[in-house]
Protein backbone atom coordinates (compact mmCIF):
# COMPACT_ATOMS: atom_id res chain seq x y z
CA UNK A 1 0.00 0.00 0.00
CA UNK A 2 1.62 3.44 -0.88
CA UNK A 3 1.41 6.10 1.70
CA UNK A 4 -0.71 8.02 -0.43
CA UNK A 5 -3.48 5.75 -0.09
CA UNK A 6 -2.61 4.31 3.34
CA UNK A 7 -5.54 5.49 5.62
CA UNK A 8 -2.86 5.81 8.83
CA UNK A 9 -0.57 8.33 6.98
CA UNK A 10 -3.79 10.51 6.63
CA UNK A 11 -4.28 9.78 10.85
CA UNK A 12 -0.64 11.11 10.70
CA UNK A 13 -1.27 14.06 8.43
CA UNK A 14 -4.28 15.11 10.44
CA UNK A 15 -6.51 14.30 7.08
CA UNK A 16 -8.90 11.72 8.79
CA UNK A 17 -11.68 14.58 10.79
CA UNK A 18 -13.43 11.41 12.72
CA UNK A 19 -10.07 9.71 14.43
CA UNK A 20 -9.94 9.20 18.01
CA UNK A 21 -6.33 10.87 18.71
CA UNK A 22 -5.13 9.60 21.58
CA UNK A 23 -1.43 10.69 21.32
CA UNK A 24 1.22 12.71 19.11
CA UNK A 25 4.62 13.37 19.45
CA UNK A 26 7.91 13.88 17.08
CA UNK A 27 7.91 10.10 16.22
CA UNK A 28 4.36 8.58 16.82
CA UNK A 29 0.73 8.72 16.84
CA UNK A 30 -1.50 6.87 18.77
CA UNK A 31 -5.24 6.48 18.38
CA UNK A 32 -8.35 4.57 18.65
CA UNK A 33 -9.38 2.00 16.10
CA UNK A 34 -12.94 2.59 14.32
CA UNK A 35 -13.91 -0.66 16.00
CA UNK A 36 -12.31 -1.46 18.97
CA UNK A 37 -12.10 -4.83 19.57
CA UNK A 38 -12.69 -3.70 23.76
CA UNK A 39 -12.82 -0.10 25.21
CA UNK A 40 -9.57 1.14 25.64
CA UNK A 41 -7.80 -0.64 22.71
CA UNK A 42 -5.64 1.88 21.24
CA UNK A 43 -3.28 1.84 18.32
CA UNK A 44 0.47 3.13 17.87
CA UNK A 45 1.94 3.58 14.74
CA UNK A 46 5.03 5.43 13.65
CA UNK A 47 4.77 8.57 11.78
CA UNK A 48 7.00 7.44 8.96
CA UNK A 49 5.23 4.94 6.48
CA UNK A 50 6.83 1.55 7.55
CA UNK A 51 5.11 -1.29 6.24
CA UNK A 52 5.98 -3.89 8.43
CA UNK A 53 8.95 -4.71 11.41
CA UNK A 54 11.49 -5.79 9.22
CA UNK A 55 11.59 -1.99 7.03
CA UNK A 56 11.50 -0.43 10.96
CA UNK A 57 14.84 1.03 11.49
CA UNK A 58 16.97 0.83 15.04
CA UNK A 59 15.98 4.26 16.33
CA UNK A 60 12.22 4.07 15.08
CA UNK A 61 11.80 0.88 17.13
CA UNK A 62 13.44 2.33 20.40
CA UNK A 63 11.01 5.18 20.05
CA UNK A 64 8.06 3.26 19.67
CA UNK A 65 8.58 0.73 22.60
CA UNK A 66 9.09 3.94 24.31
CA UNK A 67 5.63 4.98 23.61
CA UNK A 68 4.23 1.69 24.05
CA UNK A 69 5.48 1.59 27.52
CA UNK A 70 4.24 5.21 27.72
CA UNK A 71 0.67 4.53 26.72
CA UNK A 72 0.12 0.82 28.00
CA UNK A 73 1.50 2.52 31.74
CA UNK A 74 -1.83 4.94 31.02
CA UNK A 75 -4.93 2.88 29.65
CA UNK A 76 -4.23 0.55 32.53
CA UNK A 77 -4.43 3.56 34.94
CA UNK A 78 -7.60 4.84 32.91
CA UNK A 79 -9.49 1.76 32.34
CA UNK A 80 -7.46 -0.49 35.09
CA UNK A 81 -7.94 -4.19 33.23
CA UNK A 82 -7.51 -7.36 34.46
CA UNK A 83 -5.07 -7.63 32.10
CA UNK A 84 -3.09 -6.36 29.31
CA UNK A 85 -2.25 -7.85 25.41
CA UNK A 86 0.15 -5.77 23.23
CA UNK A 87 0.26 -7.36 19.89
CA UNK A 88 1.74 -6.49 17.00
CA UNK A 89 1.38 -8.24 13.58
CA UNK A 90 2.72 -8.46 10.15
CA UNK A 91 1.63 -9.81 7.15
CA UNK A 92 -2.07 -11.04 5.96
CA UNK A 93 -1.65 -14.26 7.37
CA UNK A 94 -0.94 -12.62 10.93
CA UNK A 95 -3.95 -10.63 10.46
CA UNK A 96 -2.69 -7.61 9.30
CA UNK A 97 -5.39 -5.54 7.46
CA UNK A 98 -3.36 -2.07 6.92
CA UNK A 99 0.05 -1.80 5.47
CA UNK A 100 1.81 0.69 8.23
CA UNK A 101 2.67 -1.07 11.42
CA UNK A 102 0.94 -0.60 14.47
CA UNK A 103 0.96 -1.61 17.88
CA UNK A 104 -2.01 -2.95 19.54
CA UNK A 105 -2.50 -1.69 23.24
CA UNK A 106 -5.60 -4.04 24.38
CA UNK A 107 -6.72 -3.93 27.85
CA UNK A 108 -8.14 -7.54 29.14
CA UNK A 109 -10.86 -8.44 31.21
CA UNK A 110 -12.22 -11.87 31.95
CA UNK A 111 -15.10 -12.82 29.39
CA UNK A 112 -14.75 -9.83 27.07
CA UNK A 113 -15.08 -9.87 23.35
CA UNK A 114 -11.89 -10.70 22.35
CA UNK A 115 -11.87 -14.57 23.80
CA UNK A 116 -8.77 -16.32 23.86
CA UNK A 117 -5.69 -15.58 20.96
CA UNK A 118 -3.67 -18.91 20.98
CA UNK A 119 -4.24 -22.68 20.53
CA UNK A 120 -5.14 -24.91 23.67
CA UNK A 121 -2.18 -27.44 22.49
CA UNK A 122 0.04 -28.28 19.98
CA UNK A 123 1.56 -31.48 18.98
CA UNK A 124 4.82 -30.54 16.96
CA UNK A 125 7.72 -33.52 17.71
CA UNK A 126 10.75 -32.79 20.05
CA UNK A 127 12.75 -33.27 16.36
CA UNK A 128 10.77 -30.59 14.76
CA UNK A 129 11.63 -27.84 17.40
CA UNK A 130 15.05 -28.58 17.62
CA UNK A 131 15.35 -28.12 13.87
CA UNK A 132 14.03 -24.82 14.29
CA UNK A 133 15.53 -23.48 17.33
CA UNK A 134 19.10 -24.57 15.72
CA UNK A 135 17.92 -22.70 12.84
CA UNK A 136 16.90 -19.48 14.81
CA UNK A 137 20.60 -19.80 16.81
CA UNK A 138 22.41 -19.54 13.53
CA UNK A 139 19.90 -16.65 12.11
CA UNK A 140 20.80 -14.66 15.37
CA UNK A 141 24.66 -15.23 15.41
CA UNK A 142 24.65 -13.87 12.00
CA UNK A 143 23.13 -10.64 12.77
CA UNK A 144 24.68 -7.32 12.88
CA UNK A 145 26.27 -6.54 16.31
CA UNK A 146 23.84 -3.71 18.26
CA UNK A 147 25.82 -0.57 18.11
CA UNK A 148 26.74 1.02 21.83
CA UNK A 149 24.67 3.69 23.12
CA UNK A 150 26.43 7.72 22.15
CA UNK A 151 28.35 8.05 24.95
CA UNK A 152 28.55 11.87 26.33
CA UNK A 153 32.03 12.09 25.54
CA UNK A 154 30.63 11.16 21.82
CA UNK A 155 27.58 13.60 22.20
CA UNK A 156 29.94 16.39 23.24
CA UNK A 157 31.67 16.11 19.79
CA UNK A 158 28.87 15.58 18.05
CA UNK A 159 27.60 19.34 19.26
CA UNK A 160 30.66 20.70 18.99
CA UNK A 161 30.85 19.81 15.04
CA UNK A 162 27.26 21.08 14.48
CA UNK A 163 28.01 24.20 16.72
CA UNK A 164 31.15 24.34 14.19
CA UNK A 165 28.54 24.58 11.43
CA UNK A 166 26.67 27.29 13.44
CA UNK A 167 29.54 29.71 13.55
CA UNK A 168 30.34 29.19 10.32
CA UNK A 169 26.73 29.97 8.40
CA UNK A 170 26.37 33.36 11.04
CA UNK A 171 30.56 34.42 9.54
CA UNK A 172 29.13 33.60 5.87
CA UNK A 173 26.09 35.88 6.48
CA UNK A 174 28.06 38.69 7.96
CA UNK A 175 30.72 38.83 5.21
CA UNK A 176 27.81 39.17 2.74
CA UNK A 177 27.06 42.26 4.27
CA UNK A 178 30.61 42.97 4.21
CA UNK A 179 31.01 42.77 0.59
CA UNK A 180 27.47 43.91 -0.38
CA UNK A 181 28.27 47.17 0.98
CA UNK A 182 31.35 48.96 -0.65
CA UNK A 183 30.12 47.17 -3.58
CA UNK A 184 26.61 49.31 -3.63
CA UNK A 185 28.01 52.01 -2.01
CA UNK A 186 30.32 52.58 -5.31
CA UNK A 187 27.77 51.89 -7.93
CA UNK A 188 25.15 54.29 -6.17
CA UNK A 189 28.08 56.96 -6.05
CA UNK A 190 28.88 56.89 -9.68
CA UNK A 191 25.22 56.66 -10.19
CA UNK A 192 24.67 60.10 -8.23
CA UNK A 193 27.67 61.80 -9.75
CA UNK A 194 28.03 61.00 -13.50
CA UNK A 195 23.53 60.99 -13.65
CA UNK A 196 23.46 56.89 -14.81
CA UNK A 197 20.43 55.69 -13.02
CA UNK A 198 21.37 52.15 -14.44
CA UNK A 199 24.26 51.97 -11.85
CA UNK A 200 21.20 52.16 -9.42
CA UNK A 201 19.29 49.64 -10.98
CA UNK A 202 22.83 47.69 -11.48
CA UNK A 203 22.78 48.12 -7.49
CA UNK A 204 19.36 46.96 -6.57
CA UNK A 205 20.51 43.83 -8.38
CA UNK A 206 23.26 42.99 -6.56
CA UNK A 207 21.33 43.89 -3.11
CA UNK A 208 18.59 41.47 -4.23
CA UNK A 209 21.48 38.79 -5.09
CA UNK A 210 23.10 38.98 -2.25
CA UNK A 211 19.77 39.09 -0.05
CA UNK A 212 19.01 35.55 -1.33
CA UNK A 213 22.81 34.46 -0.50
CA UNK A 214 21.81 35.93 2.95
CA UNK A 215 18.61 34.46 3.75
CA UNK A 216 20.13 30.97 2.25
CA UNK A 217 22.55 31.12 4.74
CA UNK A 218 19.99 32.06 7.47
CA UNK A 219 18.30 29.23 6.76
CA UNK A 220 21.15 27.08 6.77
CA UNK A 221 22.01 28.29 10.58
CA UNK A 222 18.60 27.50 11.38
CA UNK A 223 18.42 24.15 10.39
CA UNK A 224 21.80 23.26 11.88
CA UNK A 225 20.62 24.89 15.00
CA UNK A 226 17.40 22.80 14.89
CA UNK A 227 19.64 19.70 14.44
CA UNK A 228 21.71 21.11 17.51
CA UNK A 229 19.16 20.74 19.85
CA UNK A 230 17.70 17.40 18.48
CA UNK A 231 21.41 16.28 19.65
CA UNK A 232 21.35 18.24 22.69
CA UNK A 233 17.76 17.50 24.18
CA UNK A 234 17.80 13.88 22.62
CA UNK A 235 14.42 14.29 21.38
CA UNK A 236 15.03 11.81 18.41
CA UNK A 237 17.59 9.35 17.22
CA UNK A 238 20.08 10.38 14.95
CA UNK A 239 22.79 8.92 13.17
CA UNK A 240 26.12 9.57 15.03
CA UNK A 241 28.03 12.30 14.02
CA UNK A 242 25.27 13.06 11.20
CA UNK A 243 25.85 16.96 9.78
CA UNK A 244 22.91 16.21 7.69
CA UNK A 245 20.19 18.91 8.95
CA UNK A 246 17.39 16.81 7.62
CA UNK A 247 17.59 14.00 10.35
CA UNK A 248 16.24 16.61 12.82
CA UNK A 249 13.19 16.91 11.22
CA UNK A 250 10.24 15.49 11.81
CA UNK A 251 9.44 12.16 10.69
CA UNK A 252 7.32 11.99 6.94
CA UNK A 253 4.79 9.42 6.56
CA UNK A 254 6.05 7.95 3.07
CA UNK A 255 9.84 7.17 2.40
CA UNK A 256 9.39 9.05 -1.04
CA UNK A 257 8.61 12.73 -0.71
CA UNK A 258 4.68 13.39 -0.88
CA UNK A 259 5.06 16.62 -2.51
CA UNK A 260 5.55 17.21 -6.69
CA UNK A 261 8.87 17.70 -7.64
CA UNK A 262 8.77 21.43 -8.05
CA UNK A 263 7.94 21.72 -4.35
CA UNK A 264 10.99 19.72 -3.06
CA UNK A 265 12.99 22.45 -5.46
CA UNK A 266 11.24 24.87 -3.96
CA UNK A 267 11.78 23.77 -0.20
CA UNK A 268 15.50 22.94 -1.19
CA UNK A 269 16.31 26.62 -2.92
CA UNK A 270 13.95 29.48 -1.69
CA UNK A 271 13.80 30.40 2.03
CA UNK A 272 10.90 30.17 3.54
CA UNK A 273 8.92 33.62 4.86
CA UNK A 274 10.31 33.49 8.20
CA UNK A 275 13.66 33.81 7.04
CA UNK A 276 12.83 36.56 4.57
CA UNK A 277 11.11 38.52 7.36
CA UNK A 278 13.73 37.85 9.89
CA UNK A 279 15.03 40.76 11.87
CA UNK A 280 18.77 40.22 9.76
CA UNK A 281 17.44 40.23 6.48
CA UNK A 282 13.89 42.51 6.02
CA UNK A 283 15.23 45.02 7.72
CA UNK A 284 18.51 45.42 6.54
CA UNK A 285 18.12 44.48 2.88
CA UNK A 286 14.59 46.62 2.59
CA UNK A 287 16.69 49.74 3.60
CA UNK A 288 19.02 49.29 0.75
CA UNK A 289 16.62 48.43 -1.99
CA UNK A 290 14.48 51.99 -0.38
CA UNK A 291 17.94 53.62 -1.16
CA UNK A 292 18.55 52.33 -4.46
CA UNK A 293 15.37 53.60 -5.43
CA UNK A 294 16.12 56.68 -4.17
CA UNK A 295 19.49 57.27 -6.08
CA UNK A 296 17.64 55.49 -9.50
CA UNK A 297 15.55 58.34 -9.10
CA UNK A 298 17.49 61.01 -8.39
CA UNK A 299 20.35 60.08 -11.15
CA UNK A 300 17.39 59.70 -13.44
CA UNK A 301 16.09 63.16 -12.81
CA UNK A 302 19.10 65.17 -12.73
CA UNK A 303 20.28 62.96 -15.76
CA UNK A 304 17.25 65.20 -17.89
CA UNK A 305 18.03 68.49 -16.19
CA UNK A 306 21.75 68.17 -17.42
CA UNK A 307 20.32 67.16 -20.75
CA UNK A 308 17.88 70.24 -21.26
CA UNK A 309 19.37 72.64 -23.93
CA UNK A 310 20.17 77.07 -22.28
CA UNK A 311 17.53 79.67 -24.17
CA UNK A 312 18.34 81.43 -27.13
CA UNK A 313 18.60 85.33 -26.72
CA UNK A 314 19.50 87.66 -29.73
CA UNK A 315 22.65 86.70 -32.22
CA UNK A 316 25.57 88.58 -31.27
CA UNK A 317 28.42 88.32 -33.28
CA UNK A 318 31.76 89.04 -31.80
CA UNK A 319 34.86 89.94 -33.37
CA UNK A 320 38.18 89.19 -32.33
CA UNK A 321 40.77 91.08 -33.61
CA UNK A 322 44.36 89.80 -33.29
CA UNK A 323 47.36 92.14 -34.44
CA UNK A 324 50.25 90.55 -35.45
CA UNK A 325 53.50 92.59 -35.15
CA UNK A 326 55.16 92.45 -39.38
CA UNK A 327 58.00 91.05 -39.70
CA UNK A 328 60.82 93.88 -40.13
CA UNK A 329 61.37 94.41 -44.31
CA UNK A 330 64.50 93.07 -45.12
CA UNK A 331 67.56 94.86 -45.55
CA UNK A 332 69.45 95.19 -49.17
CA UNK A 333 72.89 94.01 -48.92
CA UNK A 334 75.37 97.14 -49.19
CA UNK A 335 78.19 96.50 -52.46
CA UNK A 336 81.42 96.11 -50.66
CA UNK A 337 83.72 99.03 -51.66
CA UNK A 338 87.09 97.71 -53.62
CA UNK A 339 90.41 98.22 -51.91
CA UNK A 340 91.60 101.71 -52.86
Amino acid sequence: MPPAECPFCEIVDRSDPDVREVYRDANVVAFFPTDPAVLGHTLVIPRRHVPDIWSLRTEEAAQLSAAVLRLAEAIRAAVVPEGFNIIQSNGAAATQTVSHLHVHLVPRNDADAMGPIWPQETDYSEDRKDDVLNRVKSAVSSLKPVEPEVSPEDRRKHLDYIQAVVTRQSAASASAKGWLLPVVTALFGFALTQHVWLLALLGMFLIAVFAYIDANYLRSEKAYRALYNAVSRSERMVPRFTLDPTDAHEPQCGDAPAAAKWKVLRDKYLPPREVWTSWSIAPFYSAMLLLGVGVAVTAAFTADKAAIPLPHGPTMTTTVVSTVPASPAPVPAQPKSPPP
